[in-house]
């Protein structure tokens, strides 16, 4: 595949693989897809709203590369069965999943429904193991691969999102288990949890876009890039990670350096917002 902005690999590197990302209608998922595709990998994007996918399926291939279009929801089985055998149907193999799809909302924890609280695990933990659990059964058992899960800086606490450091932490503890037993089918399993990122979603918090460059806590003085989670994305994924498993790598510039993430002037934001609307929990 043609690029138009240089890459950090050979274009070669996945050549004769095909690669699922899901959430790869934006942001990570979308940079990664489109760094598999330079790399020579056959792209599946996945995610539940199709019109993004198309855009980032254009771009790919606008570049000369190839992108197979499935919109679906990692928390519905019978989506993901579904998209299993369009894969088999077009490609007749897989190599690589990218479990990036997931989010969360900021909240104090006493503010949290057990049905947000539900809501966020599912989303994250319970998606990303029936995506994991299906290509595994239809694809890697039998020819191995690789599995990359997008998570989130767990290593302190992150105040204000108890429901999605479960689930984060969940993820990791589940990578790190089926990087054990499923070494045996050739099979590599690994995390990588990014720090805070700009991309489309950080629009969705109740804080102004250049507040948070205040809430940076980066070492490097500066947010993190889709790009730059993208690179460590195809690094584990691809053969230069071949003798990588089990692992959780943080691309988060120094942040978890600090102490402690810090999203106290979120949630009082969040929870100003809600008096004004009358209401006092969410879910």
């Amino acid at each position: 595949m043609k690029r138009e902005i240089g890459s950090r690999f050979a274009p070669s590197l996945m050549l004769g693989q095909v690669a699922l990302v899901t959430g790869s209608g934006s942001g990570m998922g979308r940079a990664t897809a489109l760094e598999m595709a330079f790399c020579g990998a056959k792209l599946v994007l996945f995610a539940r709203r199709e019109d993004p996918l198309q855009q980032t399926a254009e771009m790919i291939r606008a570049q000369g590369g190839e992108a197979l279009v499935i919109s679906g929801d990692i928390r519905d089985e019978a989506s993901v069965t579904a998209a299993m055998r369009r894969i088999k149907e077009n490609y007749g193999q897989l190599d690589v999943l990218v479990n990036n799809a997931g989010g969360q909302y900021v909240a104090a924890a006493r503010d949290i429904t057990n049905k947000g609280f539900e809501a966020v695990v599912r989303n994250n933990l319970v998606g990303s193991w029936q995506m994991t659990r299906a290509v595994a059964d239809h694809f890697m058992f039998e020819h191995g691969g690789s599995i990359v899960f997008v998570t989130a800086v767990s290593r302190t606490a992150l105040t204000g999102f108890a429901h999605t450091a479960a689930a984060r932490a969940g993820v990791t503890g589940l990578m790190k288990t089926l990087a054990a037993e499923w070494a045996q089918y050739g099979i590599r399993l690994n995390c990588v949890a990014p720090g805070t990122v700009k991309t489309e979603a950080l629009g969705r918090y109740p804080i102004p876009p250049q507040k948070w460059n205040e809430f940076n806590r980066s070492v490097l003085n500066r947010m993190g890039a889709p790009e730059d989670v993208a690179g460590a994305i195809v690094f584990l994924a691809s053969k230069l990670g071949n003798f990588i498993t089990g692992e959780d790598w943080y691309v988060d510039g120094g942040e978890t350096l600090h102490l402690a993430h810090d999203a106290r002037d979120m949630i009082n934001t969040e929870m100003f917002a809600n008096r004004q609307r009358g209401d006092r929990r969410h879910g």
